[in-house]
């Protein structure tokens, strides 16, 4: 059968309703509310200047990022840092062959972090180069090396470097699928993430204190962000089963 963005999606959808009550169960302690807590607590990253912007305005708004990172980067990576960790226990949930339980997920996910950390951020850095470009190589990028993550919860034993070019080799040819599915969900969270992001920016304007009202679209904004990366990771993992069966 030919591996289509349609089926990739349906089968991630269908892999999710499975097991959506023990996914949840490590997703939003895990993968949401680290998100929400950063966007609570810390300051939020110095927007750019308003065009025109000359030289000065920019070394100026470089400087602001620096101070900013001095105190806040260190929440945002340690809140990175456990998003990885509950999707790996996911991942290990759905593809361990033992079947654990949350528990059991969570205790090899945390056994066995430092590849899942090191393989997302080996992943990040060509995805991000692309998001930069123009946004669709990223994702394109992204779908290609979504199968990882996967190979890593499957086999205990494998490593980073060799899974990231098993997932590249292994997804020649269904790259427009996984690309398709990826774009999928990052438009439907990027239409809807978007007002939330200009109402965040306006409520934290002098001015236009509401800490419920900014509490609940932070909540919201870390919600869909949180949707986004799992629904990236199910279509790895929908991804990989299928490959691995066509390989089989």
């Amino acid at each position: 059968m030919t591996l289509t963005f349609s089926r990739l999606l349906a089968d991630a959808w269908s892999l999710f309703r499975r097991q959506a009550d023990l996914i949840l169960r490590i997703a939003l302690p895990l993968v949401v509310f680290p998100a929400f807590a950063v966007q609570l607590l810390c300051d939020p990253l110095p927007p750019l200047p308003p065009p025109p912007r000359d030289q000065p305005m920019l070394e100026a708004w470089i400087a602001q990022v620096g101070i900013w990172g001095q105190t806040n980067a260190i929440w945002y990576l340690l809140a990175d840092a456990v998003s990885v960790f509950g999707l790996a226990a996911i991942a290990i949930l759905l593809l361990d062959p033992d079947r654990p339980v949350v528990g059991g997920a969570l205790r090899t996910a945390g056994t066995r972090l430092v590849p899942f950390i090191l393989a997302s951020l080996l992943i990040a850095v060509p995805v991000g180069m692309g998001m930069w470009l123009f946004v669709l190589p990223g994702l394109w990028v992204q779908g290609r090396l979504s199968a990882v993550i996967p190979l890593l919860a499957r086999a205990p034993g494998q490593r980073v470097i060799p899974a990231i070019r098993t997932s590249w080799r292994a997804t020649r040819g269904a790259g427009f699928a996984l690309a398709g599915a990826v774009v999928s969900v990052f438009l439907l969270q990027w239409l809807a993430i978007v007002p939330l992001l200009s109402a965040d920016e306006w409520l934290r304007a002098p001015g236009n204190d509401n800490p419920l009202v900014l509490s609940l679209v932070d909540a919201l904004i870390s919600l869909l962000g949180g949707a986004y990366h799992l629904a990236v990771l199910m279509i790895g993992v929908a991804a990989y089963i299928r490959l691995a069966r066509k390989g089989s």
